[in-house]
């Protein structure tokens, strides 16, 4: 039986729409830098990966095996392999800390990009691009050269004039001098537009409108969003995306453990309806000198111009010796959000005790942020003691891609673990199928049919497809119709 030769009825459309969520398919851990043989300190994620290639893996981090130098792993086979390299900017604005590393994708024609800091007097921004199809980067330029550079990010869309041209799409990176721009695949840059003075983590996100979106943290209890509807031209005035309850600086006075944990915030916007999702950390209690720090969501139908009252989303929320730091979102073509964190909840533990015990959760929503999933992915709790230099930095972000495959949807976080006392990069592949991939093995063929009859006729869970607890025609029907629809 072949794709799309059925033809299914509204009746059978909405006896589909009844059928259980399939549950993602969470791989094995996977080591990312098998040429850190020196077990140097890595801490900083970032991840890429494209629609147009879901093959192709991107991940970068701060690297200390040889002074500090931006690393990145590509993976061009699916995360199966990896292989870990330095990328720095030409010789002569090189530097002994290069850093901040940053990558972002286009959907459209799958090209890649990577980028980091060099921070010295003649250092600045650099960035390096990865054709489609090509195996390896091409030697980086300089975005901007500039001695006082600090935590940039990066991210690629459409021009807002020329939607549906993939030829047009804009580069941008945001940094505390502001937002600079390429219009030509990151050759060229133009000089920096200023975002917000005295602020820090500004995040860019573009929506499919060609919205760009820029989220970032004002050092004391504001978080703000600016837009632009030109492609950088200019921006919008801020809005103020919520309010914290607790301000610390660029430390981690509320946290076990020596490492400083700044309290920037997060976006990401879905790549269909353009529904804007903001996560940040805050404290919600103090109890026996312990703070009690949690996850807060909210989010915004309307292009930033308003924000839902924040809630917490964690599920270790309400244990003033557990807490939860350090999310990333991303959003696929279904409305899935995805989020990667640290979380504290597994070993009790006191803010003032010398070390951190530490996990990476996996986190998900399919109904916009009202209900949350958890997966942890650490086999167990590691030390914060085995960062590399003793405990005193595990970064300041973490970092996670997204893309969609022929059959479902791939999420790739990527974390900093001292598993084993060593610290290294670890990666999932984590696949949501489609609803017919059946056996959720990243195609949607004949043996999902067999597979589903199997399960029917067994009478398992998975059999009973529409969720009504009986096993008939009708879950027949609900099973033909997401096998002939189309993944999103």
């Amino acid at each position: 039986m072949m794709r799309g030769s059925m033809k299914i009825g509204a009746a059978a459309a909405v006896l589909g729409a009844a059928a259980a969520v399939a549950q993602p398919v969470v791989g094995p851990q996977k080591r990312v830098d098998p040429n850190n043989t020196t077990n140097a300190a890595v801490n900083e994620t970032t991840m890429a990966v494209t629609d147009s290639n879901p093959n192709h893996i991107v991940g970068g981090w701060n690297d200390y095996r040889s002074n500090i130098k931006s690393f990145f792993t590509l993976s061009l086979n699916g995360g199966a392999t990896w292989n870990d390299f330095a990328i720095r900017p030409p010789a002569p604005y090189q530097s002994t800390v290069e850093g901040d590393p940053m990558t972002a994708l286009d959907h459209r024609d799958g090209t890649l990009y990577a980028g980091a800091m060099s921070f010295a007097s003649n250092g600045g921004i650099y960035v390096a691009r990865k054709d489609p199809g090509s195996n390896t980067f091409n030697a980086s330029v300089m975005a901007r050269i500039s001695g006082s550079v600090d935590k940039g990010w990066m991210c690629v869309g459409p021009d807002p004039n020329d939607l549906n041209n993939p030829s047009k799409s804009i580069v941008y990176v945001t940094y505390n001098q502001g937002l600079i721009r390429s219009t030509d695949k990151g050759q060229t840059w133009t000089a920096p537009l200023a975002i917000a003075g005295g602020s820090i983590g500004f995040l860019p996100r573009v929506g499919p409108s060609g919205t760009l979106y820029i989220l970032y943290w004002d050092f004391s209890n504001g978080i703000w969003i600016r837009t632009s509807t030109n492609g950088g031209v200019s921006m919008t005035p801020a809005v103020r995306v919520a309010t914290r309850m607790d301000v610390w600086g660029i430390d981690g006075t509320r946290f076990p453990g020596s490492f400083r944990v700044p309290p920037l915030a997060y976006l990401a916007v879905d790549p269909v309806d353009e529904t804007l999702y903001v996560v940040y950390f805050d404290t919600t209690q103090v109890s026996g000198g312990n703070r009690d720090v949690d996850l807060y969501f909210t989010k915004s139908t309307n292009k930033g111009a308003n924000w839902s009252v924040p809630k917490v989303i964690n599920g270790a929320a309400g244990n003033a010796q557990a807490d939860s730091f350090f999310p990333w979102l991303e959003v696929d073509r279904t409305g899935r959000i995805g989020m990667l964190f640290y979380d504290t909840r597994h070993v009790a533990q006191n803010d003032n005790a010398t070390h951190a015990w530490i996990d990476a959760y996996y986190s998900y929503s399919e109904d916009q942020g009202a209900t949350w999933k958890e997966i942890r992915l650490t086999p167990s709790s590691w030390s914060s003691q085995f960062d590399g230099i003793g405990g005193g930095f595990i970064g300041d972000y973490l970092g996670m891609g997204q893309a969609h495959g022929a059959a479902g949807s791939y999420f790739w976080p990527l974390y900093l673990s001292g598993q084993g006392n060593q610290p290294h990069q670890y990666t999932h592949k984590i696949y949501h199928p489609c609803p017919g991939d059946f056996n959720a093995d990243e195609a949607i063929n004949t043996l999902d049919v067999l597979d589903f009859l199997n399960a029917w006729n067994a009478k398992t869970a998975k059999g009973d497809f529409n969720g009504d607890g009986a096993w008939n025609t009708l879950d027949v029907l609900a099973f033909l119709n997401a096998y002939n629809a189309p993944c999103p």
